[in-house]
């Protein structure tokens, strides 16, 4: 990452950012769930809205193709893309793999990561035995993995005045999607090794 002056840098932007601001107030009522949803226009949610900020929330990522030997037949090889919330140390695989690209923005807008590029092997190695290795029966399987990738996650960090007071929300700038559930795991540190 290369630092433009003294309020910019270059980031490896996860995704395209697609949710503009005007859209956020549709997102969060869906988000709201089907109990909120009847009650809550989107009009009151947007003179709700205090602030709308885009963060970059870091992930690491890593390219890893299962190896699973079938004698007397050639191995049969699987690819898929582990990640590592950087800040929480949720990890998983993802279902898809999204376009990454290098991306100019603020310094202030970056979250700083607390799992670093020498304690992420861990939560790979926690991803590949705990998740992948179960499926395997028998013989568990061989991975091949990339170089951990640090990108970051575009977000829509809202405050607003909701219907249980002053409410923080945070909506993928990507997708549209809540991640109110990932961003209650970055505050309990439930999921980090210890």
């Amino acid at each position: 990452m290369t630092l433009i002056g003294r309020q910019e840098k270059y980031i490896e932007q996860l995704g395209e950012q697609t949710v503009e601001a005007h859209e956020l107030p549709g997102f969060i009522r869906k988000s709201f769930g089907m109990k909120l949803i009847s009650g809550v226009s989107e009009d009151a949610i947007k003179a709700g809205i205090h602030t709308a900020e885009l963060i970059y929330h870091p992930m690491w990522i890593v390219r890893n193709t299962v190896v699973a030997t079938r004698r007397p037949f050639k191995p049969k090889r699987i690819p898929n893309m582990i990640f590592v919330d950087a800040v929480s140390g949720y990890r998983g695989l993802l279902s898809t793999v999204p376009s990454i690209s290098e991306t100019k923005v603020e310094k202030d807008k970056v979250i700083t990561p607390i799992i670093d590029v020498q304690s992420v092997g861990r939560y790979i190695k926690d991803v590949q035995s705990n998740q992948i290795d179960r499926s395997y029966v028998l013989k568990k399987p061989d991975h091949e993995q990339s170089e951990p990738r640090l990108v970051h996650l575009p977000l829509w960090e809202v405050q607003m005045e909701g219907p249980s007071g002053r409410e923080t929300h945070y909506i993928n700038a990507n997708t549209g999607a809540s991640e109110n559930f990932m961003s209650r795991r970055w505050t309990s540190g439930v999921d980090l090794m210890k």
